[in-house]
């Protein structure tokens, strides 16, 4: 029988079943979370319409230990216990939806990934997977000896360490509205549209309404908004600086690789704006960030497989 995989984010949540190998899924669905009251309801109008699984093994954005989980940004509670009892599943386990990518990484083919700096990657080094979506998910993963074992954190609720005068106005600005501010609060889809505000702001065009995420980046695309690339360029910068601090902490020789709603569609603006420039540019350890392999992941799936990968791994 086959089993469930699932990776819920603060805005969707993807569906597949995987029959015993974790690159080949099927019955692929995604569902935007706003329309659906919980996670049982959704899963009961996704399995009432496919065969019967054993058991489900689901990512979830926010802290868990496995059997249950609130999301940060979404107001599902998830008891796994529930789950299998509602549904007749021999098992359901939650990981970390950062811990599912950084299981999902070891099986993404070459054609899934774009390296931004090729470094001098150490076999078998430690690895950091990290990326914005609705939140900014984190987490290390460590060679166990046979594969990666990802070690899922709340990383993206560390504080952020302003690194110019334009920042530490940057800074002030948001704690003016929020008091501690943590770098999800900028490296998001509502960071993004915060930028953009600060931006509108710092330019003497203030606006009332905050514009969307998606309106942002298609502006910045576009090249038609100053305000819209002025925040694309914080954007990847503050996260070019936050990925280069988590490289450290993680020794992350092995590779970063940025996942998450967000790096994919701004593609153009991580390969050619500031983000390596932030990246690196830490003192007397820059060259050896610059030694560090730094990918992102095109495969929008990759949660999906990672949760696949750990359903397999036992």
């Amino acid at each position: 029988m086959p089993v469930l995989c699932a990776d819920i984010g603060g805005t969707h949540t993807r569906l597949a079943l995987c029959e015993g190998n974790p690159a080949e899924l099927s019955r692929l669905s995604r569902f935007l979370n706003a329309e659906w009251d919980s996670l049982e309801a959704l899963l009961a109008h996704y399995l009432a319409n496919i065969p019967p699984v054993q058991g489900a093994h689901i990512g979830v954005a926010g802290p868990t230990d496995g059997m249950t989980a609130h999301l940060t940004n979404l107001a599902w509670h998830i008891d796994a216990t529930l789950l299998a009892q509602r549904f007749q599943l021999a098992q359901v386990r939650l990981l970390n939806d950062f811990e599912a990518i950084g299981h999902g990484v070891q099986i993404v083919e070459d054609s899934g990934l774009h390296t931004l700096q090729s470094g001098q990657p150490v076999p078998r080094g430690p690895r950091l997977v990290l990326g914005p979506g609705t939140g900014l998910g984190v987490a290390q993963c460590h060679w166990d000896g046979q594969h990666y074992l990802p070690w899922p954190s709340e990383g993206g609720h560390i504080a952020f360490a302003p690194a110019n005068d334009e920042q530490i106005g940057l800074l002030r600005y948001m704690s003016a509205r929020l008091g501690r501010v943590s770098v999800e609060r900028l490296l998001s889809g509502p960071g993004l549209s915060a930028l953009y505000q600060f931006a509108r702001e710092a330019a003497g065009h203030p606006q009332a309404e905050p514009a969307e995420p998606a309106e942002v980046s298609r502006r910045a695309l576009a090249g038609e908004d100053a305000a819209a690339l002025k925040a694309m360029d914080l954007f990847t910068r503050i996260l070019g600086q936050t990925a280069g601090d988590l490289a450290l902490v993680a020794q992350s020789r092995g590779g970063v690789y940025l996942a998450g709603g967000i790096p994919a569609k701004v593609l153009s603006f991580l390969t050619t704006g500031p983000f390596l420039d932030g990246f690196r540019d830490k003192g007397r350890f820059s060259g050896w960030m610059a030694s560090v392999p730094v990918h992102i992941v095109l495969d929008p799936d990759v949660g999906l497989k990672g949760a696949a990968v750990a359903a397999l791994s036992g």
